[in-house]
């Protein structure tokens, strides 16, 4: 009876491994992920960066084409005026030195100005007498006594505590 049982024993987890690894399979293959699954997902994603490629390609090579245009287009646009100018505008209203773009006739065409050794020079700085001290100092703007004041208990913070820094 004690063999019986074992035997009863071992078959039924027989039975149940079988069970499980059917079962097993059936689930890898309704959620997709047998190995199949997983090679179509990876050629699917593979095309669609592939297409993704090409449609970047495509717009830069778009992008190109329609710059090329513009380019096109004002020049032509520039040839148009130009033309316009010739044929509308009377031969003693033209300013041909401007079309050429000369140097020197266009500063002959500019009004005349004032001298630039009239004006002074700009100062970055504010004027000071000789016994002052300047905006750069480190005591400017301090009075006398409050600087040394400061400089006292500086130096005595340095004897007490050497090395020490100073806190404000």
């Amino acid at each position: 009876m004690l063999q019986l049982d074992w035997i009863t024993l071992l078959a039924a987890l027989l039975a149940a491994f079988i069970i499980g690894v059917v079962v097993s399979r059936l689930w890898i293959k309704s959620r997709g992920e047998d190995s199949e699954s997983l090679k179509r997902q990876l050629d699917d994603l593979k095309r669609q960066h592939q297409n993704y490629q090409v449609s970047v390609t495509e717009h830069f090579n778009r992008t190109t084409e329609l710059i090329d245009n513009l380019n096109r287009n004002y020049n032509a646009i520039r040839d148009h005026l130009n033309r316009g100018a010739d044929e509308l505008i009377a031969p003693e209203y033209r300013l041909e030195s401007a079309r050429a773009a000369s140097h020197e006739d266009l500063q002959n065409l500019a009004p005349a100005t004032e001298s630039e050794s009239e004006f002074d020079t700009p100062r970055d700085y504010a004027p000071k007498d000789t016994h002052e001290e300047g905006t750069l100092s480190e005591t400017y703007g301090l009075r006398r006594e409050q600087f040394f004041e400061e400089t006292e208990s500086d130096t005595e913070q340095d004897e007490v505590e050497p090395g020490a820094k100073k806190t404000q």
